[in-house]
């Protein structure tokens, strides 16, 4: 079995936000460079070519692209998660695993310094909780950049499709880490090989 800890850099302890819906990060202000980037990545979206969807448009800014699919790629997961947080329960869920050989323990660097086994509903409530804290956090996502049977399958798979080719593109993830789901990664995205326009 391979025990995988996430290392964050903090964790706020605030009494776990487990039994209360996640708030997505609030919306991208209309009328900002941000909320012009956001559409056109729902634009590229649309038109059903994910390996399009992550290149960077030219003329912009790495980091402010990054911005913008980070707090879509947060928001998309709190509304899956949403779905399924019945349905994973600490009793239904007492470990955070993907599959037999993986194992999640969580560590946050500094509050948690030593990683620490817990369920998955309580994984997800720290690792959301440390992800909403970041994007909360003005002097990593600032709010204005002056920079120029669930049904729910399909949306989960183009999401995490979209996910992966967006973290493959800009080399954010070493593959190693993404090991527990190199089966379903090879499964989604092999036919959109043969399409990949920037490699």
């Amino acid at each position: 079995m391979y025990i995988v800890i996430i290392d964050s850099r903090k964790l706020q302890h605030n009494g776990g936000r487990s039994s209360k819906t996640f708030k997505p990060k609030k919306n991208i202000p209309e009328g900002t460079h941000q909320y012009d980037l956001m559409k056109h990545a729902a634009a590229t979206l649309g038109s059903g070519n994910l390996r399009l969807a992550v290149i960077l448009p030219e003329g912009e800014d790495l980091n402010e692209w990054v911005a913008v699919n980070t707090v879509d790629f947060f928001n998309q997961i709190n509304m899956l998660y949403g779905t399924i947080t019945e349905f994973c329960t600490e009793e239904s869920c007492p470990v955070m695993s993907a599959g037999p050989k993986y194992e999640y323990h969580w560590a946050d660097g500094q509050t948690v310094k030593k990683p620490i086994k817990c369920s998955a509903p309580k994984y997800i409530d720290y690792l959301l909780t440390w992800v909403q804290d970041q994007l909360d956090d003005e002097a990593l996502f600032p709010s204005k950049i002056e920079v120029v049977q669930l049904g729910e399958e399909a949306h989960l798979n183009t999401s995490f499709k979209h996910f992966i080719f967006f973290v493959q593109e800009f080399s954010l993830i070493e593959k190693r880490e993404l090991a527990p789901l190199h089966e379903l990664i090879e499964k989604l995205t092999s036919k959109d090989k043969d399409s990949n326009p920037s490699h």
